[in-house]
């Protein structure tokens, strides 16, 4: 088995005074009165926060690689106001470890401290896991950690290889800037040399892969200054036109 992934989740915590009032006025039992208080007072929340830490956690990933281990493909952190749970779970290779975590001080922090805090989040947790596995060794996960805040926790990737156009000229390149908020996807213009002529943004998508990855499908020329990426299915494309001089053309 190999390690590939990292994650952070905000687990459900029931509110017993709340689910309480419901069962009061909805008339209905436990178990269905804690669905009504998940769906209206915890599931935004929750997907809000995994997709706050996502633009650090698919960094970790990506920079990560993978690492053979016996039984764990995927670090899941959970983020709680107070740990319950102080073994390492394991449920079918996903190493599940608690983290002691106060949301509201994320929520009111900036970007920037939320990137920050994301990757303590993660490496407080590999801290754990690694502390009780004896053939783990920590100098591979702080070697990443190292290098996002070295990158000032900008992630910030070019996917694919640079496609050419057909006089050879130019190349268009897909550039993706994951930020807390947003991914936001361009098509940069450069020259023979390397040097960037223009780019223009093409996407803005939520900061999550089951979001924007349908949206990398290839990058097509269509003249000598335009050029387009076309989504997985073939079926939308997002065309630019590229500002160039009269020498550049």
């Amino acid at each position: 088995m190999y390690l590939s992934e990292f994650d952070l989740d905000l687990p459900y915590i029931a509110d017993e005074d709340r689910i309480v009032a419901i069962m009061n006025e909805k008339n209905c039992l436990r178990n269905e009165a804690t669905k009504l208080d998940y769906e209206k007072n915890w599931k935004d929340k929750r997907r809000k926060f995994r997709l706050e830490t996502r633009n650090i956690s698919a960094m970790f990933e990506r920079l990560f690689g993978q690492m053979k281990t016996k039984d764990c493909s995927k670090i899941l952190v959970e983020c709680v106001d107070e740990v319950k749970e102080e073994r390492v779970m394991n449920f079918s290779g996903v190493y599940i470890v608690q983290i002691k975590f106060d949301y509201n001080n994320f929520l009111a922090s900036d970007d920037y401290q939320k990137k920050q805090k994301t990757l303590d989040l993660i490496m407080d947790g590999i801290k754990i896991i690694v502390a009780k596995n004896e053939d783990w060794d920590i100098e591979p996960f702080e070697r990443i950690y190292s290098k996002i805040r070295e990158a000032n926790y900008t992630n910030e990737w070019v996917w694919k290889k640079p496609i050419k156009s057909s006089d050879k000229k130019f190349s268009a390149e897909v550039l993706c800037q994951h930020r807390v908020k947003s991914i936001e996807i361009y098509i940069v213009l450069r020259d023979n040399n390397g040097a960037e002529l223009d780019r223009k943004k093409v996407i803005s998508e939520l900061p999550d892969e089951f979001a924007y990855a349908k949206h990398l499908g290839e990058v097509k020329w269509f003249s000598h200054n335009e050029a387009a990426l076309v989504n997985k299915k073939g079926d939308k494309t997002w065309t630019v036109n590229f500002e160039l001089t009269a020498k550049q053309k």
